[in-house]
Formats: structure tokens, sequence, C-alpha cells
């Protein structure tokens, strides 16, 4: 792995990148039973590799305005991996995420009142995908992006927060799974509203 940290001197603009390359013998791995079974089993891949890069970075844009965001790629698949008399050399491993995002940008506006002291305005995005989900990569999920938002009020020991997550209402598989013979996707959850309130002693 090879990589490093970046910024200004005035520390308005910070970053993190690296680069990795993994060799790896005898990878454990879950897997489903055949037939009528349920739950998962232990394996053994051969060989496997995986390569990538990764990224992170803040940006204040102002006094009062923060933009970060990630990035990370990974591609990782099998060099050697027989199993059930099917050769799977050279596929993607399952549940690894080729791409993965995340961006934020973050408005704090000072509030000049006795009892409210600031409020927070923050909107996002957070996305991932390809995800293969089984060794054979007849399955996978493509690339998905999730946007959410909040509103949050300090009043002096106590917080209080509006959020909203998959605004769009993006249908999304987060999870595959096998049992007593059936196959089932896991679907992502929909559109959320919601409120926090916190308090500090």
């Amino acid at each position: 792995e090879l990589g490093g940290h970046f910024g200004t001197k005035d520390g308005k603009f910070t970053a993190d990148a690296s680069l990795f390359y993994i060799e790896c013998v005898d990878q454990q791995l879950k897997i489903f039973p055949d037939e009528n079974s349920t739950g998962r089993m232990m394996t053994n891949a051969g060989r496997t590799r995986s390569f990538g890069a990764e990224l992170s970075a803040t940006a204040r844009l102002a006094k009062t305005l923060v933009l970060s965001g990630s990035y990370g790629y990974t591609n990782a698949k099998f060099r050697e991996f027989v199993s059930g008399g099917v050769n799977y050399a050279g596929n993607f491993i399952p549940y690894a995420p080729k791409n993965s995002l995340s961006l934020r940008l973050m408005q704090t506006v000072p509030l000049r009142s006795q009892w409210l002291d600031r409020m927070v305005l923050s909107a996002g995005v957070t996305g991932a995908g390809r995800i293969y989900w089984n060794e054979a990569n007849t399955l996978s999920q493509p690339f998905y992006g999730l946007l959410g938002a909040s509103v949050a009020l300090d009043f002096n020991r106590w917080t209080l927060e509006m959020w909203g997550r998959n605004l769009t209402g993006e249908e999304y598989d987060t999870f595959y799974f096998v049992s007593v013979g059936n196959a089932f996707m896991q679907s992502g959850r929909p559109r959320q509203l919601g409120v926090k309130l916190s308090f500090e002693f």
C-alpha cells in the first residue's frame, strides 16, 4: 500500500490518497450450502488478488461552508477457485463493491439568540456498485446513489435534527442469500424521514 496526506498551508483543503495491491492465498469465503440446507459455510479460495485506490478530501469553501467527499475503487478477482466442479478463476469476488462514493455539503449558520446557537444544513449522496452476489457473477447490483439531507438546530445543551434518507426513493438490493434451496434478495431501505432530539448533560 502506498499513500499520502496532502493539504494547503491555511488548512482550507486537505486530502488523503492511497493505492493498494493484495495477493491472498487460501482466502476464506462464505458460501451457501446446496440443496435444502440453511445457513452459510466457510470455504477457502485457492488464490485471490485485489487492487484499487482510495481518495478522501475536505474543502472549506467559506468560513461556514464545508464540502467533503471520498471515493474508492476496488478490483477484486479470483486467481484460483474451484467449487462444485466449477472453475471461477477470473471472476469478481462477491460482496466487494467496485466503486464507493460519498459527497457532503455542510452549511453552518450562526444565530444571535440567547436560546438558539446555530443552524446546520447538510446534504449529501452516498453510492456503491457494481456488487456481485455470487461466484459465477450472474447476479449483481448496479451502481446506485442515495440522497440525504438534514437540518439541525442547536439550542445551548440540546439539539433538534430533522433528517431524510434516500429522498429519491431509489430501489436497490443490499444482500443475497439462499435458504432451503431458494435464493432471495434483500431490498434496501425506502425513503425515510425522521426527527432526532439529543441532550447534553
